[in-house]
């Protein structure tokens, strides 16, 4: 009569019981009110609520479950198809619990396209996996990269908008890590016996191109710093191009 809610532990490890033994959740529907109810409890007194929950409650209240209370995530990152799925289901769930929201940003990235900006479909045969890659595929005529390309290009590819990649965009991205790697082994080298304890010179006894050098590196320095703090961080490989 009070419509109200049999909600406690006793009742839903009950109905946790009869769903494994009658094939899962189905069993919700298929299964009588006696068999629902935990011993105990009349049928007589309770019906069974048919009305479904939204799916996106599950995910949507996944702050609940992983953060620490009262505390806010960072970012919350996901597909652009998601401002009206998980990100909205987040934010109304912990609005309605916590009087806030559960992120202090939210980024929305684009989809993987072929290099032709087509789907990539089996169909199609432009798909490209990972692993392709990271491994190479010959008989797809795809060297093998190895994973610190593969991650050259997730880094600083612009995410905010659709992603093209294909054979000749990973040509691409392999020279660029090619030019980073020997220019690190060039430092590297040159650096190999250096000690700043006896070697460092001073800003003021520097030449005026060492001075030079210093003040672009500061400013690449700075350019990465800030694309990382605001989750920009392929912008700062233009500093490295």
């Amino acid at each position: 009569d009070t419509l109200e809610p049999l909600l406690n532990d006793t009742t839903i490890s009950h109905v946790q019981k009869v769903m494994l033994e009658h094939g899962g959740t189905d069993a919700w529907w298929t299964q009588p009110l006696a068999t629902l109810l935990a011993p105990g409890f009349d049928p007589a007194q309770y019906v069974k609520g048919t009305d479904t929950l939204d799916v996106w409650f599950d995910s949507g209240s996944s702050w609940y479950a992983v953060l620490p209370k009262d505390t806010v995530a960072d970012v919350y990152l996901e597909g652009s198809d998601q401002h009206r799925g998980w990100f909205q289901s987040s934010l109304l769930t912990s609005l309605a619990v916590q009087r806030k929201a559960p992120y202090k940003n939210v980024i929305t990235h684009g989809f993987i396209l072929d290099e032709r900006g087509q789907k990539m479909s089996k169909s199609l045969g432009n798909v490209l996996v990972p692993h392709d890659i990271i491994e190479g595929h010959p008989k797809k005529k795809i060297p093998a990269y190895g994973v610190d390309t593969l991650r050259y290009w997730v880094a600083s590819t612009d995410y905010t908008s659709q992603v093209g990649i294909g054979p000749s965009t990973m040509v691409k991205i392999s020279d660029h890590v090619r030019k980073v790697r020997n220019t690190a082994r060039f430092l590297l080298a040159n650096l190999n016996d250096f000690d700043p304890r006896v070697d460092a010179v001073a800003y003021d006894d520097m030449t005026s191109l060492d001075q030079y050098m210093l003040h672009l590196l500061h400013e690449l320095q700075a350019q990465i710093t800030d694309g990382l703090v605001d989750f920009l961080n392929f912008e700062m490989f233009d500093g490295l191009d």
